[in-house]
């Protein structure tokens, strides 16, 4: 409910600010003095919309940043009292004054020179709501960003907003947990904090709860151990792990939990195993044989399937500007989507000790 007032107030402003501009220039170009002043008398009333719109605007805004610290944010945190003061030093005293002028039929070199002030502190606020409606679209994900260098990432990818949602550019086939299509768009924001009402697609929720996207130092090891066979040596890395038990499921001659250790590569032939590695879904998991390189077996759908009370599985989608894990594969991973991760934005299989559910 913030989120949506925080938008209507925002948009209040900037479309009464832009019908004092607009209605500024028409009528002092084209119209009688009468005119003007009527003009001038209902931009004074308007202010009775303006500033309580804006006192809104920045009031809900600011509740909702909260402490974050990400760059948009922030960026919108420093244009707001920018925006308030121009709105309570300059616009609301110039409306006032010229529509004293104005009604007194007195269009002397004084009101002019009000004006033009009026006008330019006007566009200045105009431009600064304009930036803060398209950060707070790129803050939900309904518009897209872009990077540091203002180059569009190339071809479907995935950034991950700070403290935020994570952000799916592109048409991607994105498929819930009973393989049925989720509907998207060239741009979704899907929910990674776990608390949205609306899952898989964020709702702002994150803001709510103050959601914390930064891995945590005390996280799982990022190591690799490697348990080699006969014929085949098969890679792990528990910190990428998401605990899809795929592995134990299938095979679990080779990967058993209550055994030490936990993987025994010569309890099954090569071919079985690789079959199995190949359908872990985070990467943990990888092989090679006779010193060859390592090999994770991923396939060539793209794609975002959403676990039952899990994460997002995704394959062959880029993820951008983030770190990935030892080992890990660029192509197939698991990401957090019930905010307990210590491995964020991957799963670390958190989900099932929180017992979150969808």
């Amino acid at each position: 409910m913030k989120i949506k007032i925080h938008a209507l107030a925002g948009v209040i402003a900037f479309l009464t600010i832009l019908s004092f501009w607009t209605s500024t220039i028409i009528t002092e170009l084209f119209t009688s003095v009468s005119t003007i002043a009527t003009v001038k008398g209902l931009i004074l009333q308007g202010m009775f919309i303006l500033i309580p719109a804006m006192i809104i605007t920045g009031a809900s805004g600011m509740s909702l940043a909260g402490n974050r610290q990400d760059t948009l944010v922030l960026l919108k945190k420093k244009r707001m009292p920018i925006v308030a003061i121009t709105g309570l030093v300059v616009l609301l005293p110039a409306a006032f004054y010229l529509e004293m002028k104005a009604s007194a039929g007195d269009l002397d070199w004084r009101f002019y020179t009000v004006q033009v002030i009026e006008l330019i502190a006007g566009f200045s606020n105009l431009r600064l709501l304009f930036l803060n409606m398209r950060d707070g679209l790129r803050l939900t994900g309904k518009l897209a960003s872009k990077t540091s260098d203002e180059q569009v990432e190339a071809g479907p990818h995935i950034k991950l907003l700070p403290a935020g949602s994570m952000v799916v550019e592109g048409f991607v086939a994105i498929k819930d947990s009973f393989g049925e299509q989720v509907p998207t768009k060239k741009v979704t924001a899907l929910c990674r904090c776990g608390a949205s009402a609306n899952k898989p697609f964020c709702d702002g929720s994150h803001s709510k709860i103050n959601f914390d996207s930064a891995k945590q130092a005390d996280h799982t090891p990022d190591q690799v151990t490697c348990y080699q066979g006969q014929a085949i040596t098969i890679h792990y890395n528990k910190l990428l792990c998401s605990h899809a038990s795929v592995c134990g499921g299938q095979l679990k001659s080779v990967f058993n939990s209550d055994n030490q250790p936990w993987i025994n590569p010569d309890n099954a032939s090569r071919d079985e195993i690789i079959e199995v590695i190949k359908q872990c879904p985070s990467g943990a998991l990888s092989y090679s044989h006779n010193n060859d390189s390592v090999i994770h077996g991923e396939g060539d759908e793209i794609s975002i399937n959403i676990a039952k009370d899990g994460p997002y599985y995704i394959n062959n989608l880029r993820l951008v500007d983030t770190e990935f894990g030892q080992g890990a594969s660029l192509q197939k991973y698991a990401l957090c989507r019930c905010g307990a991760s210590k491995n964020k934005p991957f799963c670390d299989g958190r989900h099932l000790d929180a017992h979150w559910q969808d």
